[in-house]
């Protein structure tokens, strides 16, 4: 089958690979449809490469038809059309039982003190094969795969993998009060949903906070008051002049460890990614920075009494954070990875609605064969032609 391949900083390619076969009895084979590229993916790029292998194959938004399953599993069977979210769980262990499935314990890569194994996404989370590719051997598919019907295109289900349950939960985890407001921050793919979600949910106002004048537009499209981070000063100043003076009642940061504005952790994440993988793997472990100018804005953003939702991928353990100021704000701070499951029920209706009122058929930017994959990453990390969301075709 073809697939795509990571081969080393920053290179990816189209391979020729073996198919994948069942495993194990709660193992399944789906033929993937489509699959999308996250903008966590792009960390494989640069950042992460110290934790990835010659040959893995990466991805972790796809959708398919079921080929093959294994003994266990009954509730998919061959011919089933399904999406596969991002996080392998069992469904029944102590965390799934309080639906972490992002912390499933049968799953977790205890070698290296994480959570719940990932799909396509280094040594840190189980170096799973991922769902960039023709076929996708899902395990633990007794629980995991998501059955969704027939005839709606798949750009309606496909971001249950990733995108809408990562969403879903930043808004929950915001805990907007009735009447309150919230500001994104980072209006690519997650934050552009946090923002239809909230406003499906009926949150307002909701400030949007980005660069760039495209990604200010769609969220704008939504409901969303933009704000461009290139005519402020400040953040915080600009939510606070949008809110009464006193900050928004929740902030959102959808950027993480990529975002502008911190010069010399950009450096230092560069540098270390240039470092033999045996050194930059344990400094990273352990002293890892990441760019914190999203956090630093989301903090002083918030009001006093207010929540920071963190859906943005950080990875830093040495991170110098603003304690006092998220004390004496008395801030609450929520974050975490998806736990895509336990959200689904709460999403499904809306994507079986044929109103379609998260607008997921018009969420894709940009729609590829699989063969140009590697073009789809550069046009996506440069940020090119409008790029916001773009899906592959096998």
């Amino acid at each position: 089958m073809k697939a795509v391949v990571w081969h080393g900083k920053p290179k990816i390619s189209v391979d020729e690979v073996p198919d994948p076969v069942i495993q194990e009895p709660t193992d399944a084979i789906v033929r993937v449809t489509s699959t999308a590229i996250c903008g966590s993916d792009l960390h494989l790029y640069e950042h992460l490469t110290m934790f990835m292998d010659d040959g893995d194959i990466i991805g972790h938004e796809p959708m398919g038809i079921v080929e093959e399953v294994g003994p266990e599993v009954s509730h998919i069977s061959p011919g089933d059309r399904v999406v596969v979210p991002f996080n392998i769980s069992c469904g029944a262990c102590f965390m799934c039982e309080q639906h972490l499935y992002s912390q499933c314990e049968t799953t977790q890569v205890r070698e290296f003190g994480k959570g719940a194994a990932l799909f396509g996404y280094t040594r840190l989370y189980g170096s799973v094969p991922g769902g960039q590719a023709e076929f996708l051997r899902v395990p633990q598919a007794h629980f995991g795969p998501v059955k969704v019907p027939e005839g709606p295109p798949d750009e309606r289900f496909l971001f249950l993998s990733d995108v809408l349950p990562t969403a879903w939960q930043a808004v929950a985890y915001a805990d907007v009060p009735n009447g309150g407001s919230l500001a994104v921050l980072g209006l690519g793919p997650i934050g552009q949903m946090c923002v239809r979600i909230a406003a499906h949910l009926g949150v307002s106002p909701i400030v949007g906070v980005d660069l760039l004048p495209d990604r200010l537009t769609a969220a704008a499209s939504f409901g969303a008051t933009p704000v461009n981070l290139a005519d402020v000063e400040s953040v915080g100043d600009a939510i606070r002049d949008l809110t009464g003076g006193r900050g928004a009642d929740a902030v959102i940061d959808a950027v993480g460890m990529e975002a502008h504005g911190a010069p010399f952790a950009q450096w230092a994440q560069k540098a270390v990614s240039l470092l033999p993988d045996k050194l930059a793997a344990p400094l990273v472990e352990k002293a890892g920075v990441d760019r914190l100018s999203a956090l630093y804005d989301a903090i002083d953003a918030a009001r006093r009494g207010g929540t920071v939702s963190i859906t943005g991928v950080y990875g830093g353990a040495v991170d110098p954070l603003p304690m006092l100021d998220m004390f004496d704000k008395q801030l609450q701070i929520r974050m975490g990875q998806a736990n895509v499951k336990r959200w689904v029920d709460d999403i499904m209706p809306l994507l079986t609605d044929d109103a379609d009122p998260l607008g997921t058929e018009q969420f894709v930017t940009h729609v590829l064969p699989l063969d140009r994959a590697p073009d789809a990453y550069e046009m996506f990390q440069a940020k090119k032609d409008g790029a916001i969301k773009i899906v592959l075709r096998p």
